[in-house]
């Protein structure tokens, strides 16, 4: 079994800094890696700027120094490769090596100022598989490729071009024009490119030492098409996977804070038997020497943590107070060691990822190092995503993703949150799962979609018990909705539907056009429910989690906790003062752990503190509690339950056995 497989991952990458002492002549292998273990590391990523164009050149000896220093610390190293970025003077050097833009231009601007390699060159290909057979000969633990991925505006270089017109007998489209009928044959091939690039960088450094561990930069929660990742097809060749969720940037209120968790969740759904890793950057990207505050570092590893991934903490500049933070979250790991490793997410309630909406229907592309900036979309399923997924959390729902209808296996409840485009595999197995007793949630246009676009009706219609008429689009009017009665914001867009079997449970209002007008209600409904074999199914028939994302109706979390409370009891309720707390619940062998995460702090971002929170915790069965990390102050067992008093800092995590 790889190493990587039993140990709990506590990495440091402080690559910056050692470069930095590397050109000054000032880098000293013992002092380097006696700092990073004395902070709580025990895995890291080491490089002195290691670039494919460029190879070892000197580095040779200076690596294999610190490779011996590091392990007299008990230090793992993973050799940092830089896969995805090289500077413009290659370009005389190497003219075939590079990405090229629709208009045959080659992209000059990554990073401001750079190149990025294409994996389709042959020349640039073979070079970079040379330099990882170079380090796999040194013997380090692992070799981590940053990158390579497709820049959003390329590749159509000539290696691209005549390989993608082979295979399909097209011209490829303009990449990110959504609506081209051509444009998914384009991310299937991206994708399919970069899996068969490190399918060969795998096999290279296996061959050569089979002890190493590798693997790569994937794709965090976002359209795979921008940079073509695809985390379940590169999973195949890694042997742990991992991502940058805890990479914010710029104005950080237009980032949820749950972005870890949600990387985490994902990263469990893609690759379930790998271990899995949230690249988290100490610093408010991309200012380098802009540092985070102590409590946005400690809710980014807890969120990890308690979501089955461990982290990888970038430090690119120095301070007291985040040595400090850093040496809190690695504390937290050394009391739970191996109670981490090898877990399984134990809630039965999902919230249903779909990639191809997210790639063919509409995803906003997230401001990354390797996009440069967001791109907006007209049709956002990410807000979907973002907007039932903060609901649970608010609710207290232990909760995890699934990317496919094979996984649901034990869910009670799945939340398919606009999930539009949907094939007709999929549809069976959602069909299947409420056939067999599952409660289906769904929103407004999931479904509407296939490989072909706009379907004539859904594809879950008789799951839906109706049928689809036409669109709407209400906007921010004064307008309402209904549901048992009750009366509720309307969403900016709603479908008009035909009820076949389901009962209506409201209404929308006749569009207002304005404010303080007369409200009257339509003959629109505004949620079904329907009964489908042995299960249920909700439908909100308008984008009622992307409103919920845009405007946090606090009425709209009352509706939900209904809608789920038709079937579903949660295992855990948590009681306490108005406050932001996130339940998750894991298993491994006959224990069940529970991990809270404290997000209350003062309305800032980044957060300047946590808020602590006196809770009280109430879990279904009778169990006897272990104090992980942090520490109930009461624990009772009476009603067929287990309830938990403590006050939550930042993080806790209890065993629990019957």
């Amino acid at each position: 079994m790889s190493w990587v497989r039993s140990t709990p991952l506590k990495i440091i990458d402080a690559v910056a800094i050692d470069s930095e002492n590397y050109r000054k002549g000032v880098f000293d292998p013992a002092k380097s890696a006696r700092w990073k273990f004395e902070l709580g590391f025990n895995v890291e990523h080491f490089s002195l700027a290691v670039k494919a164009y460029e190879g070892l050149r000197g580095l040779k000896e200076v690596l294999e120094d610190y490779l011996r220093e590091a392990r007299k610390r008990g230090l793992r190293v993973f050799v940092y490769l830089n896969v995805h970025w090289a500077d413009v003077s290659q370009l005389k050097a190497h003219p075939d090596w590079f990405q090229v833009d629709y208009s045959g231009k080659v992209i000059d601007d990554v990073y401001g100022r750079g190149l990025m390699p294409c994996v389709n060159s042959p020349g640039w290909r073979e070079s970079s598989y040379s330099l990882m057979e170079e380090v796999a000969e040194l013997g380090p633990d692992g070799i981590f490729l940053d990158g390579p991925v497709f820049h959003v505006r390329g590749c159509y270089c000539h290696w691209c071009r005549s390989a993608f017109e082979e295979r399909y007998g097209i011209e490829p489209p303009r990449k990110g024009d959504l609506a081209d009928p051509r444009h998914p044959k384009l991310v299937e091939f991206q994708k399919g490119s970069l899996a068969s690039y490190m399918r060969g960088a795998y096999e290279v450094v296996k061959r050569v030492n089979p002890e190493v561990a590798v693997y790569m930069n994937g794709q965090p929660p976002g359209p795979a098409w921008a940079t073509g990742r695809d985390n379940e097809l590169l999973s195949r060749h890694q042997d742990l996977v991992g991502a940058e969720g805890g990479f914010e940037y710029y104005n950080l209120f237009e980032t949820p804070v749950f972005k870890p968790g949600l990387t985490a969740k994902l990263l469990e759904a893609q690759a379930p038997e790998k271990p899995r890793v949230v690249f988290i950057a100490a610093n408010h990207r991309p200012w380098c020497r802009e540092l985070l505050t102590p409590a946005e570092l400690l809710n980014r590893c807890a969120q990890a943590l308690a979501n089955g991934a461990f982290y990888w903490i970038g430090i690119t500049w120095w301070s007291g107070k985040l040595a400090e933070a850093v040496r809190r979250a690695n504390s937290w790991v050394d009391a739970a060691g191996d109670l981490l490793v090898g877990t399984r997410d134990a809630s039965s309630v999902a919230i249903y990822w779909s990639q191809s909406t997210c790639d063919y229907y509409g995803g906003e592309v997230p401001v990354s190092d390797f996009t440069g900036e967001t791109r907006g979309v007209a049709r956002d399923y990410l807000k979907s995503v973002y907007g039932a997924y903060e609901m649970l959390l608010r609710l207290g729902v232990p909760f995890k993703l699934a990317t496919s209808p094979r996984q649901l296996d034990g869910v009670e409840v799945l939340i398919a949150p606009n999930a539009a485009y949907l094939s007709d595999e999929e549809a069976e197995g959602l069909r299947d799962f409420v056939e067999k007793g599952g409660v289906l949630v769904v929103s407004f246009e999931t479904g509407l979609y296939g490989p072909e676009g706009l379907r004539g009706n859904f594809a879950l219609a008789e799951l839906f018990g109706a049928d689809y008429v036409r669109s709407h689009y209400y906007g921010s009017y004064e307008n309402y909705m209904t549901a048992w009665g009750e009366w509720y914001p309307a969403t900016a867009r709603l479908l008009e539907v035909k009820p076949v079997t389901a009962e209506a449970l409201g209404y929308y209002s006749v569009n207002t056009g304005g404010w303080y007008q007369p409200v009257e209600l339509s003959s629109m409904p505004s949620l079904l429910r329907n009964a489908y074999g042995k299960g249920l199914v909700f439908y909100f028939t308008g984008n009622f989690f992307e409103t919920y994302h845009a405007y946090r109706f606090s009425s709209y979390l009352n509706l939900l906790r209904r809608v789920l409370g038709e079937r579903y009891r949660s295992p855990v309720e948590l009681e306490g003062p108005s406050s932001y707390v996130e339940a998750e619940l894991r298993a491994k062998g006959g224990k069940l752990l529970l991990h809270l995460v404290n997000h209350t702090s003062a309305l800032s971002r980044p957060m300047l503190e946590l808020v602590p929170v006196h809770l009280r915790v109430r879990v279904k069965g009778e169990y006897r509690i272990e104090n992980i990390v942090g520490r109930a102050a009461k624990v009772e067992a009476r009603s067929g339950a287990t309830e938990l008093e403590l006050t939550l800092e930042d993080y806790a995590l209890f065993a629990l056995e019957a």
